[in-house]
């Protein structure tokens, strides 16, 4: 995203309420019922086998979750608290039944392993990857995580400061005497 295409401060403030579906009341409040939402969901025959493929193919299990539970507050159906109370619970579950199917995964990216642009250019390549005739729900599923990855590890730059531009300020209160 380009500094002249972000939002200027207090847009929001300023746009029609309630445009988004974020800006709503969630679908879902009861993290039980979340629980159960994002279950169902991979649980589905044409996601699971895409969702084992991403796991095959190196996207580690965290990654997908947070992902999941980012494309959910985005859709409206619950709140970044309730994503953040059921995300353990739909990551075990997932690597659960990982496990019973017998797929190899990684629960989280190394660190010192890849930087954040090749963790987001390997979940493009995973998607893309995909072969025509298993672009399913599945595939849609795994094109919708790709995306919130790729938002949500984009590096936030800094403005550079110089000697110049640091003014020291002096205390100001009681104390400062």
């Amino acid at each position: 995203m380009s500094a002249m295409n972000r939002p200027i401060p207090g847009q929001s403030l300023t746009d029609e309420p309630k445009n988004y579906a974020w800006e709503r009341p969630p679908e879902i409040t009861d993290p039980n019922e979340a629980v159960k939402y994002h279950l169902d969901r991979v649980a589905d025959p044409e996601v699971i086998d895409n969702v084992f493929y991403a796991l095959d193919m190196g996207m580690p299990v965290k990654t997908l979750t947070d992902s999941m539970m980012t494309g959910a507050v985005a859709k409206g159906m619950h709140s970044i608290d309730v994503g953040l109370i059921v995300e353990p619970l739909v990551r075990r579950a997932v690597m659960k039944i990982a496990d019973n199917a017998g797929v190899d995964y990684k629960e989280s990216f190394d660190e010192q392993e890849t930087s954040i642009e090749e963790r987001a250019a390997r979940m493009v390549r995973i998607v893309e990857s995909t072969p025509e005739e298993e672009r399913d729900a599945g595939y849609d599923f795994l094109t919708e995580i790709s995306s919130n990855v790729q938002e949500e590890e984009q590096p936030q730059e800094e403005p550079e400061m110089s000697e110049d531009t640091m003014v020291e300020e002096k205390p100001k209160g009681l104390m400062a005497r």
